[in-house]
């Protein structure tokens, strides 16, 4: 059985003090956390504190509970709503070619997608989409999978288009008049990738692929949509718990990579 719960942390640094710790003592600080939480039954972890280009990784646990395989030392996670940075980064490149204007509405590119119930895409702004000031629902309110233990069992591998997601939301009136408050929104960012690709007739995962990830070094990220299987990283060495550090000066050498994220 694959364990069925796992835990990631990365911890960004960029002051002095921390390098510093990054470079000394954290090692051992960072594996006493992950034992920590494997003590309170979290099956496996991976944790990495990075600085610029230099960083410490740890693991604990095990990957797969019934060999008992570690925790691989490179795994791949996903990253959530990391990926809308990504995605707004995308819009704003969009923008500066003109391509699209942040004043847009949504209409304009979604034509009659965000409507019913109140809503109305024709007083939504991409920049309202951004900023999440849209009032457009949330749509994981409605999602099964998210609800409960059983219904996550139930629905974790149901399948959504983006016009799925954008639909539960219509189900729903706005929580406000677009540009009057500020709500968090998945829904925005499901909507801001539709409009990516109906500027440049291409998802927002290979406009991504083309424009951010082979040009900053991101090379170790993918966009697994519903495969169950993510590409794996190299084997993980034999102890299930033992720190990986990385302290050479040289940038290909030093770039921690116990861990990568998996999300676009």
């Amino acid at each position: 059985m694959v364990a069925a719960v796992a835990a990631v942390l990365l911890v960004s640094t960029v002051d002095a003090s921390s390098a510093v710790a990054a470079e000394g003592g954290s090692g051992q600080q960072l594996q006493s956390a992950l034992d920590d939480l494997r003590d309170l039954g979290v099956v496996g972890t991976q944790g990495q504190v990075s600085v610029g280009w230099q960083g410490t990784a740890a693991r604990s646990g095990v990957a797969d509970r019934t060999t008992g395989a570690p925790m691989p030392a490179a795994g791949a996670f996903r990253i959530g709503s990391d990926t809308k940075t990504f995605v707004s980064v995308v819009v704003l490149q969009l923008v500066g070619e003109h391509r699209l204007a942040l004043d847009d509405t949504v209409e304009r590119w979604l034509p009659g997608v965000v409507s019913g119930n109140g809503n109305d895409g024709r007083r939504v702004t991409v920049r309202q989409l951004l900023q999440h000031t849209s009032g457009i629902a949330n749509y994981t309110e409605d999602m099964a999978a998210l609800g409960t233990a059983e219904g996550f069992l139930a629905h974790r591998f149901d399948h959504y288009e983006p016009a799925d997601l954008v639909a539960m939301a219509m189900r729903h009136p706005p929580a406000f008049t677009p540009g009057k408050h500020w709500d968090y929104s998945n829904t925005n960012y499901v909507l801001a990738g539709m409009v990516i690709k109906a500027v440049t007739g291409q998802s927002w995962a290979e406009q991504v692929r083309r424009r951010i990830r082979g040009r900053s070094g991101c090379g170790g990220r993918s966009s697994p949509a519903t495969r169950r299987a993510c590409r794996r990283g190299p084997p993980a060495p034999t102890s299930s718990s033992r720190p990986v550090r990385r302290s050479s000066t040289s940038p290909s050498s030093t770039r921690p990579r116990p861990t990568r994220p998996v999300g676009w």
